[in-house]
């Protein structure tokens, strides 16, 4: 499954951030113009998950894993829950 973040967020204008929901973790792809960058998480190593989901706007997903985090930002609230529910469901 594939989730697209808006282009009405910031840092996502020309090239909006993905997140592929896959059988055994994430994949996180920020794409740029002269670089791009792919991050995979696999569920064994994903610890918790933030979800800031403020009044007006987008919401941030930080990915706490055993050493580090990712944050991604341009997510509706109702993507930002089902990413959070398939990440439960991977886990389990």
């Amino acid at each position: 499954m594939k989730y697209v973040s808006s282009r009405l967020s910031s840092g996502n204008k020309l090239f909006p951030t993905e997140i592929h929901i896959e059988p055994n973790g994430i994949k996180i792809k920020e794409p740029g113009v002269f670089n791009s960058r792919s991050t995979f998480i696999s569920y064994v190593d994903i610890v918790s998950v933030s979800i800031d989901n403020p009044l007006v706007g987008f919401s941030t997903l930080t990915f706490f894993t055993n050493s580090t985090s990712v944050q991604v930002n341009g997510f509706t609230k109702k993507q930002s829950e089902e990413i959070n529910a398939l990440i439960i469901q991977g886990k389990n």
